[in-house]
């Protein structure tokens, strides 16, 4: 049997190897595209007593071949993909933490020494890629999720690009417009404290 007359047998078949091909070229360079490095070991929720701790958990496994990238005032922290989570230290003061994905959820908040924080990287559908906000977390329900996901580490030895100036001033401005249209849009994740841990 020839190539011709085997195509000409099986012609049902084909199609479906470049696609199956792009499919799995198309997810292996979505997980590729992290900086982040999963650990088998997660460590201890702990604060620090010059810094604030951040942790950003993705409570949803939707989505997982798309990652999430999150800033603080424009430097790259880390990314989160399916179940997913990692920490941060912040040093005390007002911050903007930029997300993203299909679209940019920017919030601000005063992190404080000795207190640590979790945001929920809710995930939704979009029309190229996922979207995306945050939303702060109890103490009781951050547990109850870091629990049951991946822990990722920063890859500091292939680090990720930082949002460039222009994308920060327009996260910068696109927050400030919200919030003078709409006063109550942020305030929930705006006024977040976080928690003390131990005596």
């Amino acid at each position: 049997m020839n190539i011709l007359s085997a195509s000409k047998k099986f012609p049902s078949k084909r199609p479906f190897v470049p696609a199956l091909v792009t499919m799995l070229v198309f997810l292996s360079a979505c997980v590729a595209g992290t900086n982040m490095i999963a650990k088998d070991t997660k460590p201890a929720l702990a604060t620090k007593p010059d810094k604030a701790v951040l942790v950003i958990i993705r409570t949803t496994s939707f989505g997982w071949g798309a990652p999430v990238s999150n800033y603080l005032d424009g430097k790259l922290i880390g990314q989160t993909h399916g179940k997913s989570y990692f920490m941060t230290a912040v040093v005390p003061g007002t911050h903007y933490l930029i997300a993203d994905a299909g679209n940019k959820d920017t919030v601000h908040i005063k992190f404080e020494a000795g207190r640590i924080y979790f945001l929920n990287q809710a995930i939704h559908p979009g029309y190229h890629n996922v979207t995306t906000h945050y939303a702060p977390m109890t103490l009781e329900d951050a547990k109850k999720e870091i629990a049951e996901a991946t822990y990722y580490v920063y890859d500091t030895q292939k680090p990720g690009k930082d949002l460039s100036e222009k994308d920060l001033k327009e996260a910068k401005d696109d927050f400030q417009k919200e919030s003078k249209e709409d006063p109550t849009r942020h305030k929930e994740v705006s006024g977040y404290r976080g928690y003390k841990l131990g005596k």
